[in-house]
C-alpha cells in the first residue's frame, strides 16, 4: 500500500533523466556478436563441443511455426545446434512427457524450449509438461523453480 507519506516524499524528489532513443537492431546485432564470441570461446576450450537447443512443438500453429523459425535462425547465427521436434496433434500427455524426459537425459541437448500454446487434440497439462523439463535446461525459465527464481531476481 502507498501511504500519504510515501506520496509526499516522492513528490519532493526531483530527478533528471535524459531520454535516450534505443536502436533495437544495433543492440540485437551486438548481442548476437557477443553470444557468437562466447560460443566460439567455449568451443576452443572444449574441443568438439556444440551447444544444443531442442525445440519441442505439439501440432503446427502458424504463429508457433514463425516463432520457431526466428528462434532457430537466431540460435544458428551464434553457433547453436537446433533440433526441432514437431509432434503430432494426436500426441498424448504421456508421450510428450516421455520425449521431454529423453531430452533431459540427452547430453547433446543443453537447453529445451517447449513451444506454447500446445496445439493438441487431447487434454495436455502444459504446466505439468513444462515442469518435466530440467531446471538446468529450461531455456524459457518457465518451470516453477526457474519462474520463482526470476520473480525473486536470483
Amino acid at each position: 500500500l502507498i501511504s500519504k507519506t510515501s506520496i509526499y516524499l516522492a513528490s519532493k524528489v526531483k530527478t533528471k533523466m535524459a531520454a535516450e532513443v534505443l536502436n533495437g537492431k544495433k543492440i540485437a546485432s551486438e548481442t548476437r556478436a557477443a553470444l557468437a564470441a562466447e560460443v566460439e570461446a567455449l568451443q576452443r576450450r572444449h574441443e568438439g563441443f556444440t551447444p544444443g537447443l531442442a525445440i519441442v512443438q505439439v501440432g503446427s500453429r502458424e504463429d508457433s511455426n514463425v516463432y520457431i523459425r526466428m528462434k532457430t535462425k537466431a540460435a544458428q547465427e551464434v553457433g547453436i545446434f537446433v533440433r526441432h521436434l514437431q509432434l503430432s496433434r494426436k500426441t498424448s500427455q504421456d508421450e510428450l512427457i516421455e520425449r521431454l524426459s529423453e531430452l533431459n537425459e540427452d547430453q547433446s541437448v543443453h537447453a529445451i524450449l517447449l513451444q506454447l500454446p500446445l496445439d493438441c487434440e487431447g487434454d495436455i497439462d502444459s504446466d505439468l509438461c513444462t515442469n518435466v523439463i530440467s531446471v538446468m535446461k529450461d531455456v524459457d525459465g518457465l518451470t516453477d523453480v526457474n519462474a520463482g527464481r526470476l520473480a525473486r531476481r536470483r
